[in-house]
């Protein structure tokens, strides 16, 4: 998600899903790693996660040409970075595979990001809007409104995944426009 100023009523540039794997094995690195073995799995997960960073980077730059903006600053719609355990025991243990591939894909995202604008700021979703407001001098309520209409001016699809990437991007924003003053 692309947006400009002004920075109490931002304007989404563009949008677009950038997917880096299209199968289960593909994209399921942990768990295809459990059968691998682990020096194996350790190569495949590697390997898995450095062509997602170059493939995420080639899409993220087709956008920023596509829109031709200069970016001042990036954010993402998620927790902070988790501390797991080494591979060997997030191997041994469901949860862990799946708490292990969420922080494989954001940190692919951070890295493409960072490679094309800015290292993101990762800010959980649900705090989005409250440091919107924050940054603006706005309420929340104000925030959500604003987001709304941008929704219904950048057209379908607008689900949870577009919107929280549009508060993330508004966030940045704010929040690099507070800081160069």
């Amino acid at each position: 998600m692309v947006v400009a100023e002004p920075v109490d009523a931002p304007v989404v540039l563009a949008k677009t899903r950038v997917d880096v794997a299209f199968t289960f094995e593909e994209g399921a690195v942990f768990h295809t790693g459990q059968a691998l073995g682990l020096e194996k799995a350790r190569g495949f997960i590697r390997e898995s996660e450095a062509r997602f960073v170059a493939l995420a980077t080639s899409r993220l730059k087709e956008l920023v040409a596509a829109v031709d903006a200069k970016l001042v600053a990036a954010g993402m719609a998620a927790p902070a970075e988790k501390n797991l355990p080494p591979l060997e025991k997030i191997l041994l243990a469901h949860p862990l595979l799946h708490a292990a591939e969420g922080e494989l894909y954001r940190r692919v995202f951070v890295e493409a990001t960072a490679a094309v604008a800015a290292r993101p700021a990762r800010t959980p979703a649900d705090a989005l809007a409250a440091h919107i407001a924050k940054a603006i001098d706005r309420t929340p309520a104000n925030v959500v409104t604003r987001l709304a209409a941008m929704g219904k001016a950048s057209g379908k699809p607008w689900a949870a995944d577009q919107k929280n990437a549009a508060l993330a991007a508004w966030l940045a924003l704010a929040t690099s426009r507070s800081a160069r003053r």
